[in-house]
């Protein structure tokens, strides 16, 4: 065969592979909301666009078996060509040699290409396929062979496209490197993730910090002993904390004030209670939020007593961190730089949020929270000064209130 003509061949059929490659890739990575932002950004062929993005498995199979045809025409005529010159000793070394070329011009270089610039490779290729699909000859083919696919595989190809976790934030990770979101925006897809795995425990205010008023308080003492705790609603508690009557707002005991019944107690402004167990998932219980008129919920364990109290707000920072309002006091670092590798620490500061500020890897088991893992390494509630070594940190214990570790040293172990 003519070499020239081998040679043309060749450059069209990588030409053809290169653009068809690139364009299976644009329009199948392409999401619908992306396509919608094209589209109100008034790109040329975003319309087109959108329309595939809807439907990804109409086009496929005619972009992969054109660009199987442009590949076999090329390792057929670098075969061809061996065979003349070198006879059948020359076949295999030039199949081998086509098909590396082949992968990395024709298959990998394209895909990368479109990957970083898809706004501007996936209208070019919407429009491109909106012209072949209008050749009946390929379409009867492409049809055919996608209606085998379905009869071999007995399922729909449509629902083989599912987005893991890892895979939306290495997605936000690679925008927030190109500078398509900011920093502060790629935290927030961050948590919005952990926050699909996050239990009510996690996000809860525990037992020992809640504000509990007694049932018999009255109106006026119930309203000054918020305001020196620094919150707007409490629990409404019997005979022990576990016996929960109500939630009061601050709001409702001043109108009841305002009505001159200050001496009354605070029962009369209660609102019923609603429970939660603590293994409920945080999502769950913020969709739930949504629709109710609880901004507060009581958080129960699995013996019915009180584990813990959240609110909508304690939700909330679970995704943006934390909120400050005019109830809030100034409340120290939870983890404060002494100096270079020491640091002091609540001892209620989450596994998690430790794990991340300082680049740790501390168990977090059955425990939630620093202090916890201390008590269960230790089995027992420690004393002033004892120390743990775990995950390449030495933990002090440097403050200990009843039962509970406020102040924690931590230094690198080593």
């Amino acid at each position: 065969m003519n070499l020239l003509l081998l040679a043309i061949i060749s450059v069209v059929g990588l030409f053809m592979s290169m653009m068809l490659t690139a364009s299976e890739m644009a329009l199948t990575v392409m999401t619908p909301s992306r396509a919608e932002a094209l589209l109100e950004d008034g790109v040329k062929g975003a319309d087109i666009v959108a329309r595939r993005a809807a439907s990804r498995t109409t086009f496929v199979a005619s972009l992969v078996m054109l660009a199987l045809a442009a590949r076999i025409a090329i390792v057929a005529s670098a075969v061809v060509y061996a065979q003349q010159r070198w006879g059948a000793a020359g076949v295999w070394g030039s199949a081998i040699v086509t098909g590396v070329f082949l992968l990395v011009l024709a298959e990998l270089a394209p895909r990368l290409w479109a990957l970083r610039n898809l706004d501007r490779a996936a209208p070019i290729a919407a429009q491109g396929v909106e012209h072949l699909e209008r050749v009946a000859p390929l379409r009867w083919l492409a049809n055919g062979a996608m209606t085998a696919t379905r009869l071999i595989v007995r399922t729909p190809v449509a629902s083989a496209a599912v987005t893991s976790e890892d895979e939306v934030v290495a997605l936000a990770d690679a925008a927030v490197e190109a500078a398509v979101l900011s920093a502060d925006e790629g935290e927030i897809i961050h948590s919005l993730v952990e926050f699909g795995d996050t239990l009510v425990r996690e996000a809860m205010v525990a037992r020992p910090d809640v504000v509990a008023i007694p049932s018999e308080q009255t109106v006026a003492d119930t309203i000054a002993s918020m305001n020196e705790a620094g919150v707007s609603r409490a629990p409404v508690v019997g005979n022990d904390i576990d016996d929960v009557r109500g939630i009061v707002h601050i709001k409702d005991l001043y109108e009841r004030q305002q009505r001159g019944r200050g001496e009354h107690f605070a029962t009369i402004a209660r609102r019923e209670p609603h429970f939660v167990p603590e293994t409920k998932p945080a999502f769950e219980l913020l969709r739930e939020l949504r629709g109710m008129r609880h901004s507060m919920v009581i958080v129960i364990d699995e013996y019915g007593g009180m584990a813990g109290i959240v609110t909508m707000e304690d939700l909330i920072e679970e995704i943006l961190g934390e909120i400050t309002d005019e109830f809030d006091r100034d409340m120290p670092p939870s983890l404060e730089l002494l100096h270079d590798g020491e640091w002091l620490i609540h001892g209620r500061l989450p596994i998690d949020e430790f794990n991340e500020q300082l680049d740790a890897d501390l168990p977090a088991d059955d425990w939630d929270t620093v202090g916890g893992l201390i008590i269960d390494a230790l089995g027992r509630v420690p004393d002033a000064e004892e120390t743990l070594s775990t995950g390449g940190y030495l933990l002090t214990v440097e403050e200990v209130v009843g039962r509970r570790i406020t102040r924690v040293r931590v230094q690198r172990d080593g």
